[in-house]
């Protein structure tokens, strides 16, 4: 429940602190006093849209903070900042929270009714919604499993109507497709290839002036009793002979030897090279005509050999599938028709409770609607089928209501009044915020278009939930006011020309002076107290 909230700087509130009560508070005030502004307020702390217009003029940002108790009965803090440039914060229990998430938590809190809620109740669409969650104990683990087999059917669907798509597209192309294959395949290209070729055919090329660089390189080295690895070989011998002497001589006499290994294998892989420079003209060509096709395919392709490659397994999948799609849509096919028939199966269910359930709300509903002053209405919930099926199943569900005998059952938007609405709705609360077991409940212009006994009624009502729920009520019928356990005034001043809107609980005389004066314009009228105080003894 919210046991107190703190405003500061909200449109015409430059500080109000309030606290609630469990049971029914109810919230009076003359119009234009600002009880919508506390709604208004109430709402975005819990996670509402933010209007920076709503920042008191000349200041920098609003602040509005809810101290509150949850369902576990543990204290929490909720706080919404905001600031006049635009930028919004959110915090529950001092951690920053992102509105998204604060509004998932208070959904849980409070519920907010306000003139949106009767458009709802106007709205088909809508009361699919409404009765689920009138029955939601009994049909939310079939809506989750209904939602993920339609997800499954959907997935299986696209599979198949994408199989038929490329199935269309791939026999007008399969010449094209084959073609492609098999110039690639012909080309027998291997990873590296190329890079192997263009090392090659630059050896050739080169051949002669390699071969002449390495024989004169091979003579210096090797070729004669003059050459390096002879000579070298020589100080080795003589250093050997006095390595002994000295650490100097010996360090001298390994490093001439590693040096005189080297060469000679240098030298031993220059011969070796050197004789395997043998190469025909055939040869050059060959292998220049092979790169010339690698690279015509490249640039044709615009790819690497590896792309060329991989596109060409592309191009093997598309033309195995052609030739299996006779397969494969038989195959699809069936798994899209066992998904659907699981997912219709789970909606006959799910329509099965509706019904069954839809049988007690329409029990309930038209015992509040009686209590509600509808005494002679007719109300129905109506489900029928469409042709369709999607994540909520099959089912189309609208509420029809007669308030006079003998009128047939019609939508509630073309029998019921403004006022009608109100108690429609009212009775939907009653009913249905049982089953979610919301702490609070705000209504906010829920005596709309009613006035009379049929407030009275509705004050009544308020009452009996008051029992199980904490309810704040605004309102402007002092039918209403009466019922109220805790009484709160707002009111408007004008000070040094800014407005300033206060907030005041009432006691038990200041709350008989109010509904005074809200029946008679003044709180002093002797008429108006004996009125006030004979409707409050009229509902102890």
């Amino acid at each position: 429940m919210l046991d107190r909230i703190i405003i500061d700087n909200f449109a015409t509130i430059e500080h109000a602190e309030v606290d609630f009560n469990s049971s029914l508070n109810v919230i009076t005030g003359e119009s234009g006093a600002g009880k919508s502004v506390l709604i208004e307020a109430i709402n975005m702390a819990l996670g509402g849209r933010a209007d920076i217009s709503m920042v008191r003029s000349g200041k920098e940002k609003a602040l509005i903070q809810i101290l509150a108790h949850d369902n576990n009965d543990d204290e929490i803090i909720i706080s919404r900042e905001l600031f006049s440039s635009g930028k919004s914060l959110s915090k529950l229990n001092g951690q920053l929270i992102t509105l998204s998430e604060l509004r998932n938590y208070c959904y849980s809190l409070v519920d907010v009714h306000g003139q949106y809620d009767n458009q709802k109740l106007l709205n088909p669409e809508t009361h699919i919604s409404m009765l689920d969650s009138y029955i939601s104990d009994n049909i939310n683990d079939e809506l989750d499993s209904l939602e993920n087999l339609y997800l499954e059917y959907q997935g299986a669907k696209k599979k198949y109507d994408t199989l038929i798509s490329e199935e269309k597209e791939s026999i007008m192309r399969q010449d094209y497709f084959q073609f492609e294959f098999d110039y690639i395949n012909n080309l027998n290209l291997k990873v590296g290839e190329e890079e192997a070729l263009r090392e090659s055919v630059e050896l050739m090329k080169n051949s002669e002036k390699i071969f002449s660089s390495i024989s004169e390189t091979y003579s210096y080295l090797n070729g004669s009793d003059s050459s390096a690895v002879y000579l070298i070989g020589k100080s080795l011998n003589l250093m050997k002979d006095v390595s002994s002497y000295t650490d100097t001589l010996l360090e001298i006499s390994n490093t001439l030897e590693n040096s005189y290994y080297e060469l000679e294998d240098a030298s031993s892989s220059l011969l070796s090279l050197r004789d395997s420079m043998y190469f025909s003209e055939n040869e050059l060509n060959d292998a220049q005509e092979r790169l010339s096709e690698i690279e015509d395919a490249m640039r044709k392709y615009k790819m690497s050999v590896q792309d060329i490659l991989k596109y060409k397994d592309e191009l093997k999948d598309k033309l195995t599938k052609l030739t299996d799609f006779e397969y494969l849509k038989s195959r699809y096919k069936k798994d899209m028709e066992d998904k659907f028939s699981l997912l219709s199966s789970k909606a006959e269910l799910v329509s099965e409770i509706r019904a069954k359930y839809g049988e007690k709300l329409k029990e309930e509903i038209s015992l509040e609607l009686k209590d509600l002053n509808f005494t002679n209405s007719d109300f129905e919930v109506k489900i029928s089928r469409k042709n369709t099926i999607d994540k909520l199943g099959f089912d189309d569900v609208e509420f029809l209501i007669s308030t006079n005998p003998g009128e047939p059952l019609m939508p509630l938007a073309k029998i019921a009044s403004g006022g009608e609405i109100s108690r429609i709705m009212l009775s939907f609360k009653y009913v249905i915020g049982d089953k979610y077991n919301v702490p609070t409940m705000i209504f906010d212009e829920i005596d709309s278009g009613i006035s009379g006994k049929s407030a009275l009624v509705v004050g009544k009502k308020l009452r009996e939930i008051a029992k199980f729920h904490q309810v704040i009520c605004i309102t402007h019928l002092p039918q209403i006011a009466i019922y109220g356990k805790f009484a709160y005034r707002i009111s408007k001043d004008v000070l040094n020309g800014r407005t300033f809107t206060s907030i005041k609980e009432l006691n038990d005389d200041e709350k008989v002076k109010n509904i005074a004066m809200m029946i008679s314009g003044s709180d002093d009228s002797k008429a108006g107290l004996k009125m006030a105080k004979e409707l409050i003894s009229s509902i102890s």
